[in-house]
């Protein structure tokens, strides 16, 4: 019984994690997944207010809305576990994901001064299994959602004639997790499944600059999203076991992590742009993540309280992005990206499948007329193959996966 109760609550503890890990979402806007998620510095439009703020300060507009959505269509497949000799591959049942978007910038009668809103999800996604898979002890359902609400001020300084603007920004944050997996300790098999919200606040800051009309800079900053969560712990399939298994509470706390971006974007031509830049995420903010159930399993007239190590890395993502404007209302938009994965790769679970990505997109821009405008953008993400050897919960295997990713934004400008 002892085993089970550790083995239940490392799942609680391992399952927040793997969100966090590999579940930071940076689809919020089509323009940019187009360019790789490359924008930092070349950005005039709403959705600056959650790549950088301060970019909303060159807007040639008073007001600028952008409504917008990404389809995100995950996969992977397992193959193992190889502990025991098994070369079974096992797919990711399918579950696509849209993820909205909305901003809006104003600039207001005082002179320089601009007001924005994002309403964006930082971190979401989940991954499913077969129901009898042989995974089935260490996940078979996993999903999160936290949706942030993010007003803005950017205020434009003139240096010498050369543009320079500054933004904060506050953030609020409302988060959601469901989990759920198979308990192997009885026959019929019992199936766990915990459900949570919380909330917490932020804040970001932002910073461009043009030295010169071809060049651009720009950096933004997001800090760590603290949200403790609570929730229900309920079970199925446990006839002639309800005693051991009750229902009951839990709660958590868990703190994402924060978020720096630098880009540099040049013109290398009239109308054709490109952009570098870096994201740098501080994911070593999981230190330990305690969990407190207040009906222990095998014991309900006791709490329970268990503590995870964190194993994440620090890790700095480059992107690569062009822009050419190949006609007055057509843009043509590529990007290229190199994401390393945070977590040692004898950490990675079923509950995220993952490798070292590499990220290729594409977009187009079209304007309707002078006020309403589209953009579509296209990604591929590919994983690089990882293998687990020394899994220290003893499920080794091979993880392969990959995503397809479509976002439409449409803006309104005045």
């Amino acid at each position: 019984m002892n085993r089970f109760i550790f083995t239940t609550f490392s799942f609680f503890i391992l399952a927040l994690s793997a969100f966090a890990g590999g579940f930071q979402l940076n689809d919020h806007n089509a323009r940019v997944l187009g360019m790789g998620f490359s924008s930092v510095a070349n950005m005039d439009d709403a959705s600056s207010n959650y790549y950088n703020p301060a970019c909303m300060t060159m807007s040639k507009s008073d007001i600028d809305v952008s409504l917008g959505a990404s389809y995100i269509m995950p996969g992977g497949k397992f193959t193992g576990p190889t502990d025991y000799n098994q070369q079974n591959t096992t797919a990711l049942k399918t579950w696509n994901f849209t993820i909205p978007n909305l901003y809006a910038s104003y600039r207001t009668p005082l002179k320089d001064l601009s007001v924005g809103l994002g309403v964006f999800i930082p971190f979401g996604l989940g991954t499913r299994w077969p129901s009898d898979w042989v995974g089935r002890f260490t996940a078979v359902e996993t999903y999160l959602q936290t949706i942030e609400i993010n007003p803005n001020l950017a205020y434009k300084l003139d240096l010498a004639g050369m543009p320079l603007a500054i933004s904060a920004g506050f953030g609020y944050a409302m988060g959601s997790v469901e989990m759920s997996k198979n308990i192997s300790t009885f026959s019929p098999e019992p199936v766990l499944h915990l459900k949570g919200t919380g909330n917490g606040t932020t804040f970001n800051a932002g910073l461009f600059f043009q030295p010169m009309k071809s060049l651009k800079i720009g950096a933004s900053y997001r800090h760590n999203i603290k949200i403790d969560y609570s929730g229900d712990v309920t079970y199925d399939s446990i006839a002639k076991a309800e005693a051991l298994f009750q229902k009951g509470t839990g709660k958590t706390t868990m703190n994402l992590p924060n978020d720096f971006r630098f880009g540099i974007a040049y013109q290398l031509a009239d109308n054709f742009w490109v952009e570098a830049s870096m994201n740098y995420v501080g994911w070593s903010s999981y230190d330990t993540l305690t969990l407190t159930l207040d009906k222990k399993p095998g014991s309900p007239t006791t709490s329970y309280t268990v503590s995870y190590p964190r194993l994440y890395n620090n890790v700095i993502a480059f992107r690569l992005g062009a822009e050419y404007q190949m006609k007055e209302n057509l843009a043509l938009r590529c990007g290229l990206s190199y994401d390393p994965i945070p977590v040692d790769v004898n950490n990675i679970s079923p509950m995220l499948p993952e490798g070292n990505r590499i990220i290729s997109s594409l977009g187009i821009g079209y304007k309707i007329n002078k006020s309403v405008s589209f953009d579509l953008g296209y990604m591929f993400v590919y994983a690089m193959q990882v293998e687990s050897k020394t899994n220290k919960d003893l499920f080794n295997g091979i993880y392969n996966s990959w995503a397809n990713i479509v976002s439409l934004s449409l803006n309104y400008k005045l």
